[in-house]
């Protein structure tokens, strides 16, 4: 079967992407410069601009993009034709056709699993390995892991797995394994199906535009090379032509472009990419209440929350906890009369601050004791590798850090 060289890259919005970790990549895996040169050779042969702009490693972060010129503000510094897109439209009929009503993320990775083009390896080259995926991507880690992660990144991960299982079915079924798709394994489709999965750019055609927004992705080449910041530094957009990378800012040579990927807390990061951001470095980070704070109610409070739309979806961010976890837990506080004269406006919520805060104390001392349990757990641990233990036990230091900072706010 011939393929197309095609490549991917964060999945992202028009307006921003989604996110990235530690590192600012989605693995950790740094290809030679070779590997990129040769990468470069063949994008730009085939019509992608890169116009003062150009890979560099960067310590610890992998290969970047910087600038090779001054860069002024607005100026376009990235552009990939819709003709090196790889796109539901233009995969290969074959595979398309064998896996009709299979999602557009299916296709894809089955369509990369299935290349067989030694122009291929010129990418293949460049992508994160099979190792570095499985080390970072929860979904491939052992389930003595899984078991260990937050509440909020176990439930993203199971939604996750229920999707993958639901595309390998009907993969493994429209291709068995034989001695034709011997590549396309459970193992070699969940490394593809986590390529795409993670870098993927937001795109539709009229094809597509109908179908749900999960699918509203494309794979494109030299755009993955951008490292993520909270606050990107170019923008990304698409139209009829194809895409376009336009700086935010000016930028000395030198300097480090980027793009942000969007506004998500590091449990979706992780499950999402493969690791989380520091925590000073991810201003929408956040942690779930729920486990904590929903036992504190009885019956009949429960019922109360849920007709006012206040039941569960607790949260705590670097700022504060949530309106709707001091709304809930404010009725620990008052009569029913008086917590609902707070929501009617006729009561100053201000009045019960002092043993809302008490109550927030009370479940945030609970949480920390247990994330410290957790951090031992994890540190006890021989499952998995050194690396996943430790992007795991990072996790769990953050919202350590999150916790601790909100017992701070309450006490001074």
């Amino acid at each position: 079967m011939s393929v197309s060289l095609f490549f991917h890259a964060p999945k992202s919005k028009p307006s921003h992407g989604t996110a990235s970790g530690s590192t600012n990549r989605p693995y950790c895996h740094s290809p030679t410069m070779e590997a990129i040169e040769s990468l470069l050779e063949w994008a730009t042969s085939r019509g992608v601009v890169l116009d003062g702009i150009g890979p560099k490693p960067l310590p610890g972060r992998g290969i970047g993009i910087v600038a090779t010129r001054a860069v002024k503000e607005g100026e376009v510094v990235l552009s990939v034709p819709t003709a090196l897109l790889r796109s539901l439209g233009n995969t290969p009929k074959p595979i398309v056709r064998a896996l009709k009503g299979a999602t557009v993320h299916a296709i894809l990775a089955a369509s990369l699993c299935l290349e067989s083009e030694p122009e291929f390896d010129v990418w293949r080259a460049v992508l994160p390995s099979l190792e570095d995926v499985s080390a970072g991507m929860p979904i491939c880690w052992p389930s003595e892991l899984q078991a260990l992660l937050p509440a909020a990144a176990s439930a993203m991960l199971a939604k996750q797995q229920a999707k993958f299982d639901t595309d390998w079915a009907l993969v493994s079924a429209a291709f068995p394994d034989d001695s034709t798709h011997a590549r396309l394994t459970r193992d070699g489709f969940l490394y593809a199906w986590n390529l795409v999965n993670s870098r993927t750019f937001y795109h539709t055609t009229p094809r597509t535009e109908k179908l749900h927004k999960d699918d509203h992705m494309v794979l494109q080449p030299v755009a993955d090379l951008f490292n993520h910041a909270p606050r990107g530094s170019c923008s990304v957009a698409y139209d009829a032509a194809g895409f376009t990378m336009v700086a935010l800012r000016a930028h000395a040579p030198g300097d480090e472009l980027s793009i942000q990927y969007g506004a998500h807390s590091n449990d979706f990061l992780l499950v999402e990419y493969g690791f989380a951001l520091p925590r000073d470095a991810n201003p929408w980070d956040e942690t779930g209440l729920d486990a904590y704070v929903c036992p504190l109610f009885a019956p009949a409070q429960r019922r109360r929350l849920e007709a006012a739309g206040f039941w569960a979806g607790y949260v705590l961010d670097a700022q504060t906890a949530c309106y709707r976890t001091q709304t809930a837990l404010r009725l620990l506080c008052v009569s029913p009369a008086q917590w609902r004269a707070v929501l009617d406006g006729t009561r100053d919520e201000d009045l019960d601050a002092p043993a809302v805060d008490a109550e927030l104390l009370r479940v945030l001392r609970r949480y920390e004791k247990d994330v410290r349990a957790r951090v031992a757990e994890v540190e006890r641990s021989a499952a998995g590798s050194d690396a996943t233990r430790g992007l795991l036990r990072a996790r769990w230091i953050q919202i350590k850090e999150l916790v601790v900072a909100a017992i701070s706010r309450i006490q001074d």
